[in-house]
């Protein structure tokens, strides 16, 4: 985040989103910054305001490449996606391939699924920007994502009131 409190603007992490035509809402659920590493990261959420397994829904996540972060966020997503009632295997399974249209441009993901629950994961880089989407009620190669200029303007369910997702008071 830069002085002006834009994501990415100064770390050259650009933030991607689901493009304008998904019906659900849009949320920000989580962002941070390292100073001493540099390291960014933006979570997305699309799908119902209130966690229904029954809407489409998908995270995005838009990290600076090597964060830590993205790691722990594939983990996170295999555990409750993949296996969601069983321990962790040493690997991970073979994924496969998928193309999702990115600011207009086919981009091929590496996809992994759980066939039983419909559940679907796809990791990518974007330039020089790790992405990694995952959620299901939709096929991953059907969305196109976007660069979003202003994360701002995405609602934050989680921010602490009176705060804009700068982390400045705005009250």
């Amino acid at each position: 985040m830069n002085g002006q409190g834009i994501f990415g603007a100064a770390e050259g992490l650009d933030v991607f989103a689901v493009d304008a035509d998904w019906p659900e809402s849009r949320q920000v659920t989580g962002h941070g910054h390292d100073r001493t590493s540099g390291d960014s990261h933006v979570y997305l959420w699309f799908g119902s305001p209130h966690f229904d397994p029954e809407v489409a829904h998908l995270t995005v996540l838009s990290a600076s490449p090597g964060n830590a972060e993205t790691g722990e966020a594939m983990e996170r997503a295999v555990e409750h996606y993949h296996y969601p009632d069983e321990d962790l295997p040493a690997d991970l399974p073979a994924s496969e391939p998928v193309t999702l249209t990115v600011d207009g441009v086919p981009t091929t993901f590496e996809l992994w699924r759980n066939a039983a629950n419909g559940y679907w994961i796809a990791r990518g880089r974007v330039a020089h920007t790790d992405v990694l989407v995952y959620g299901s009620g939709t096929e991953p190669g059907e969305l196109a994502l976007v660069r979003v200029s202003d994360p701002t303007s995405f609602s934050n369910p989680f921010a602490f009131l009176g705060q804009d997702l700068s982390g400045r008071s705005s009250l």
